[in-house]
Order: C-alpha cells, then structure tokens, then sequence
C-alpha cells in the first residue's frame, strides 16, 4: 500500500492550485476587460456619428458652395444671386464623405454607415454587417452586435427609422423631387418608424493579452497578490505545519519513556486552536503515562 503523503505536501499542491486558479481569474478577467475597452470606444464612435447625422437631417441638409474631385456627390443645386452654387449634402452623403475622411487619417477606429437595402453600392455591407442587420431585424431590443474577425474588433449599432426619416424613407411620393431624381423611386423606401434602416459598423484593431496585461498586473497588483501567497505560506509552516511537526517529535520522545518531555501549549481553555487542543489531548496522555508508571513502580 502507498505512503500517503505529507500534510506540507498537501499543503504545497494546494498552494500552486490556488496560484494557477487566480492565474486562470487573472487571464479571464484580462479578456473581459479587453471586450468593455473595446466596446466603449467603438460605441463612442457610433455616438458621434449618430450626433452628426442628427445635426445634418436636423438642418435638412449641409450646403457647401466647392464640390472636391473626391467628393463630388450632392443631392441639390441651389443657385445665388451672385452667381454662386451652394450644392446640398443629404445626411447619408455627409456621413459617408466624413467616413472617408476619417478612415484615412484615423490611428485606430474606422466606420461605415450601411443597409441591406442601399442606394449606392459601394455602401453594401459584409458578412459581418448582414448578419449584424438580420439580428437587429429580428430582435429589435438588440442594442449591438460584436465580433472577432482575426486582429480586429467588429462592433454595428442599429439606425432605427425615426419620424423625421420617412420624408427620404417612406412613400416615395412624399420624398423630396431631388431624391427622387437622384436615386428613383425604387431604393430604400417603404419604411416605418421603428424599423432598421441599416447599421453603424466599427471596426477597431483588437487589444492582444499582451497589451492588455499591464492593466491588472502592475506592480500594485502583483505585489499584492505575492504578500498574500507568502503570508499565507508564512502562517501555514509558522504555525500548522511547524507546530504539528514539533508535536510529533514531542509524542515520539514520550512514547518511547522520556516523560520529562515538556509540552508547550495554551490550554484550551484559553484557546480555539485546534493545535493547542491536540496538544492537550497528548498532555493528557502523558499524565495518564506517568500514573501507570508510578503505579507500577509503587507495586515493586
């Protein structure tokens, strides 16, 4: 039959145990700290777009009087006395000209404002972006979508249709004569208030484990978590497994006649220790050792 093992092995296993399960803590809250640090700033970036958009449909559209070769879309022409053409940039051409701008400069994030139901295709969405749109579709009470995609974060937030939305989004017949001359009669009509109109998609380069561990295991931390493991390990051979270690010698020495052997305990009384009861107890052993010797030494 096997020897069991000792009470300080015992207690050496369950030291590196609880090491590796806090190890294991350390690593799964790294993971979702890196998904709320992500969260919160692709869901700033979608914050922002939205503040633009509503201040370009609330003022109806944003007028500029220079078309760029890069951004030479608009939705109406007006003509000043003086000769000068202001050209009007509806919410959906603003946002998607400020999305190129800031996808070019941006160190980080970049955004796209897209649908299932387009009117221009270089806005027609991905995999990630239908799938995004299909499960706002179908649960409206979804506030967001995210996703890993390899080194990067996917984050959509749905555009749901708004009172002020159906004059370019509802029946056609209400929509103003420049949507219709510029994309017909056919796309992205039809809506209701309530309904999904497309997504904002951010995209973000994800945190790897490495960045992302300076955050809980700086010196602070770890310092903490070292005091607490040698504290415990101090007071665990201090004052168990040192104790019981002498308390076997102190038994062994009695066991073989040496009832002189002093035992050094508080007595329980005094104490809860269950070290200072076991003690007693082999105290009480000894006393009953020295009674039967004097009684055999008294019948000599």
């Amino acid at each position: 039959m096997a020897k069991k093992t000792s009470l300080r092995t015992k207690a050496i296993v369950v030291f590196f145990i609880t090491l590796f399960l806090i190890l294991g803590s350390l690593f799964a809250s790294l993971g979702k700290l890196r998904d709320q640090v992500l969260q919160n700033e692709a869901q700033a970036v979608a914050d922002q777009v939205v503040s633009f958009r509503s201040w370009v449909a609330g003022s109806g559209m944003v007028w500029v009087n220079k078309l760029t070769p890069q951004f030479d879309e608009y939705l109406a022409v007006h003509n000043a006395s003086n000769d000068t053409s202001f050209y009007g940039k509806n919410p959906a051409l603003a946002t998607r000209e400020l999305s190129t701008i800031a996808n070019k400069t941006a160190t980080r994030a970049e955004f796209t404002v897209t649908s299932d139901n387009v009117r221009q295709k270089a806005n027609a969405p991905d995999s990630f972006e239908k799938a995004a749109i299909a499960a706002f579709s179908a649960d409206k009470s979804t506030k967001y979508v995210t996703e890993y995609e390899g080194d990067f974060y996917r984050y959509a937030r749905p555009l749901i249709i708004k009172e002020g939305c159906l004059k370019c989004h509802g029946d056609p017949k209400d929509a103003p004569p420049a949507v219709i001359k510029k994309y017909g009669d056919q796309k992205a009509f039809h809506y209701k208030v309530g309904d999904v109109r497309g997504i904002i998609s951010v995209t973000l380069p994800s945190i790897g484990f490495m960045e992302a561990l300076p955050t809980l295991a700086n010196p602070i931390s770890l310092g903490g978590i070292v005091l607490a493991f040698l504290i415990n390990f101090f007071f665990t051979s201090k004052f168990i497994l040192a104790r019981l270690h002498k308390l076997t010698e102190d038994t062994k020495a009695i066991v073989s006649g040496k009832l002189d052997t002093p035992l050094v305990y508080t007595p329980p009384k005094e104490s809860n220790d269950e070290v200072d009861h076991v003690y007693h107890s082999v105290d009480l052993l000894k006393r009953s050792m020295e009674l039967v010797v004097r009684k055999i030494a008294r019948k000599k």
